[in-house]
């Protein structure tokens, strides 16, 4: 079902810039992606016999993760200063926390505006959860956004930017139980505690909305 809609996304951008194929230009961009989970709620339970949740190992949960941002788009002039750009597109999202990360392939449609070197682009975004680890089954497999940037082109090729996106649906799935082992490491006040090194701990009742900054260098065609 993932591939179908996928292919579907992927059909659409090409669509898209053969429909406006008269002076469209290509690129490529790739940087920095910094995202966190908006709004995170969660409780942390404990399964085992002791009941006891080691909370302290999971400080990373609340943490934002550093990743990286990758896209190919389009831009297909309107008017003089007015663009359409479609993008096909990567980045990585969720938080620091093994448990709590994932990758999207993502589809923003941006209408930018053209400063001479300074440009401004906003648009909604179609995403589909690619990351298949063990707990990929906590997360929901799409997502809807909205983003805005501002760039820059030092010269007709090369340009910078920087974007925000914020996403409305929800991360999590109604019956979300993601595990969260942990294993004391060497100097840790627990190491000899065997009972702390399980999977006996689950956050539960999670609730949030994907949240991101790409900072990217890019070169256009």
């Amino acid at each position: 079902m993932k591939k179908i809609v996928l292919s579907i996304i992927f059909f659409a951008f090409l669509c898209s810039t053969q429909l406006f194929a008269q002076g469209v230009r290509f690129g490529f961009k790739a940087g920095l992606s910094v995202s966190e989970i908006s709004n995170l709620e969660y409780t942390i339970v404990n399964t085992g016999l002791d009941g006891d949740p080691a909370i302290a190992p999971f400080n990373s949960i609340d943490e934002g993760r550093y990743g990286f941002a990758v896209a190919f788009l389009a831009e297909i002039p309107v008017t003089n200063k007015l663009s359409f750009q479609p993008e096909f597109a990567f980045a990585s999202q969720g938080n620091k926390y093994e448990g709590v990360r994932y990758d999207f392939l993502q589809i923003p449609l941006g209408l930018r505006l053209n400063l001479n070197r300074l440009f401004l682009i906003a648009g909604p975004q179609a995403g589909l959860k690619i990351s298949f680890y063990e707990q990929s089954e906590n997360y929901k497999s799409f997502d809807f956004s909205a983003f805005g940037g501002v760039g820059y082109h030092f010269n007709e090729s090369i340009f910078v930017e920087a974007r925000f996106t914020k996403g409305f649906l929800e991360v999590f799935e109604d019956d979300a139980a993601v595990r969260l082992p942990y294993t004391p490491g060497e100097g840790d006040p627990q190491a000899d505690n065997n009972s702390l090194v399980n999977g006996d701990n689950f956050l539960v009742n999670g609730s949030g909305t994907n949240q991101y900054i790409t900072l990217s260098i890019g070169y256009r065609l």
